[in-house]
Formats: C-alpha cells, sequence, structure tokens
C-alpha cells in the first residue's frame, strides 16, 4: 500500500539527522519512493510504500517523533493523477 506522512518540523537539524541515519534501517518490505522537503526544513511530504500505515507509524515514530507532528494516510496511486476512488464526482456537461 501507499502511504503518504505529512511531517510538521520543530527542530529540523534533529529531525534531517535522523532520518539521514533511519535510511539504511529501512526494512527490505518498505520502500521511501519520494521525499519533498521545504527549503528550510520545516515541512516534508514523503510517499512511501508499506505493509500498512500502523507498520510505518511504528517505524517512524521512535526515530523522528521527537522532533515532528507526522500525519499517516494511505492513498490511491504514489505516481499520477488519480480521483479517489470512494468520491462520487458530477462531471460538467459541455
Amino acid at each position: 500500500m501507499y502511504i503518504v506522512v505529512q511531517h510538521s518540523i520543530s527542530n529540523p537539524t534533529d529531525f534531517w539527522s535522523g532520518a539521514e541515519q533511519a535510511m539504511p534501517k529501512i526494512p527490505a518490505t518498505a520502500k521511501l519512493h519520494h521525499s519533498f522537503p521545504t527549503k528550510d526544513g520545516t515541512r516534508a511530504v514523503c510517499v512511501w510504500e508499506a505493509e500498512s500505515v500502523k507498520w510505518l507509524r511504528d517505524f517512524l515514530e521512535p526515530l523522528l517523533g521527537r522532533s515532528s507532528k507526522n500525519e499517516y494516510f494511505q492513498v490511491e496511486n504514489k505516481d499520477s493523477v488519480v480521483m479517489p476512488s470512494g468520491v462520487h464526482v458530477a462531471h460538467a456537461s459541455a
């Protein structure tokens, strides 16, 4: 499953140091596809592939939770524009 994590970072130095140290510890069952940090390092959005939101939260929070507030959510698709499958959208008529 694809999971997005939105990080609100209170201590960029600690957060990014912890993230760098965590990279070699990512198990083969998970993959970080993209990381989109702001220039000042106080916010980031990351796209992961992992078995569950709970698994990813359990992996990341001990490493990064002290220096950021993290919001986790499963997403429909990791690499293209897609509408949510659970929302019915009325199509505009021409």
